[in-house]
């Protein structure tokens, strides 16, 4: 499902914190720079072989940097069987960061 930044934060923090990820899709030179509390971090090159650290009953809460390849990333995990996912989008990080 695709919400602005403003909704992911908001949506994000009343979800459940036993069943809710964090997943950051952005490559490891962007997050060197920063990242948002407690997320998980798996760069989009990387998701194929990694997705099963994602436990499938989670809500999955995806962003990058602009939105585009928290799609990409959206789209894998739902073939993948998850069903609880959303993205932020447009805006990625550096809109989230002051939300969170």
């Amino acid at each position: 499902m695709k919400i602005n930044c403003t909704e992911f934060a908001q949506m994000y923090k009343n979800a459940d914190k036993n069943k809710r990820v964090l997943l950051d899709i952005r490559n490891d030179d962007e997050v060197q720079k920063g990242s948002l509390p407690g997320c998980l971090h798996i760069p989009l090159p990387d998701l194929e072989f990694r997705y099963l650290e994602i436990p499938s009953e989670s809500e999955v809460f995806i962003y990058c940097k602009a939105g585009g390849r928290a799609e990409k990333a959206e789209m894998f995990l739902t073939h993948k069987g998850l069903k609880k996912t959303r993205y932020a989008n447009p805006g990625g990080y550096e809109e989230l960061k002051d939300l969170f």
